[in-house]
């Protein structure tokens, strides 16, 4: 009798023992995928840029670039706000004046894979449009989560509503495809690429193609010298409005 007893009290500890293990081993795999009940740190990031240019003599040239980017991140969910100004005078003649505002939620599905929507607004009357409103919603996914190495892809669609220069409107909705590719040469240096593509699936042949390249040089922990050079592509312009739009731009970034 003494002996089944203490059969069955091992075997009673061994049961709860492994019961006990295999949760510990359900936790970590939740903790692993994100998925565990564990409260997520907040994070919040700024960046601000900056770059002004004035030639005078021959030619009287003015050229101001500002800028910022706000992410917070709570939980499964990011916010980004991204703003750039550039307005330029040549011999007292206003030659650039270009306005762009956007905001975008993200809600994580699991470390890599998230749905998004967003907001922009964009003016630039010198490519032929007063207003240009676009609404984004699509999936994204990290395709690349590396030390030093990162990229994200995006795919979805953009409803549009565009005032143009001659008074009229157009209202159309695209395919939006995007990539954004990051590699850090160490804590505050880093080299960026932005390709988005939107295809009109109103207009035969239409279609619209945004580029950034940037490279980052830190002077400090906080501050930076900024080299872009973007490229903003229409294929269906406005009469007498050129179908490309090249901006380099250089000068100071701030972050925190």
């Amino acid at each position: 009798m003494k002996t089944l007893s203490r059969i069955f009290v091992a075997a009673s500890i061994a049961i709860v023992a492994s019961r006990a293990a295999a949760q510990d081993a359900r936790s970590i795999a939740k903790i692993s995928d994100g998925a565990a009940d564990v409260p997520a740190k907040q994070t919040t990031s700024f960046t601000g840029d900056l770059g002004f240019v004035s030639a005078s003599g021959n030619t009287n040239v003015t050229t101001l670039t500002v800028g910022d980017k706000f992410v917070h991140t709570n939980g499964k969910w990011m916010f980004t706000q991204i703003a750039t100004y550039v307005t330029s005078e040549t011999n007292k003649k206003q030659s650039a004046n270009q306005l762009l505002a956007a905001e975008r939620e993200d809600y994580a599905l699991d470390p890599r894979l998230s749905l998004f929507f967003g907001l922009s607004y964009e003016r630039n009357t010198f490519a032929g449009f007063n207003s240009r409103n676009d609404e984004i919603l699509g999936v994204s996914w990290k395709a690349i989560v590396a030390p030093q190495d990162s990229l994200r892809v995006d795919a979805g669609g953009v409803l549009t509503q565009e005032n143009d220069v001659d008074s009229t409107s157009q209202h159309y909705p695209s395919g939006r495809f995007a990539m954004s590719y990051k590699h850090q040469f160490s804590k505050a240096a880093y080299f960026h690429q932005f390709v988005e593509y939107l295809a009109n699936l109103q207009t035969s042949g239409a279609y619209r193609f945004n580029t950034e390249s940037a490279l980052v040089a830190p002077i400090s922990a906080h501050v930076g010298i900024k080299v872009a050079y973007a490229i903003r592509f229409d294929s269906r312009p406005q009469p007498t409005f050129g179908t490309t739009d090249r901006l380099l731009t250089t000068g100071v970034q701030i972050s925190y």
